[in-house]
């Protein structure tokens, strides 16, 4: 398994919304983890979720929902 590392994070909205990315050497595509607030189904508040995209450089990219699926996905390329 490939050593990954942080290389970036971009924070987008009021409600906590982040995107970090992660890059390990020799691979070909990065992980991108994906932060997003969902409001509740009241209409009060929000909760976090987060999944992980396998993104290409041709900029194609692929959901998980676990960052060690994503991980495996990127390696195998």
């Amino acid at each position: 398994m490939a050593k990954w590392t942080q290389t970036g994070i971009r924070i987008s909205g009021k409600n906590g919304e982040k995107t970090i990315t992660y890059k390990a050497p020799y691979i070909y595509a990065w992980i991108e983890s994906r932060k997003k607030a969902v409001p509740h189904a009241d209409g009060i508040g929000v909760w976090m979720h987060t999944t992980y995209f396998v993104v290409r450089p041709d900029g194609s990219e692929k959901e998980y929902w676990k960052l060690s699926d994503a991980k495996k996905a990127a390696e195998t390329e």
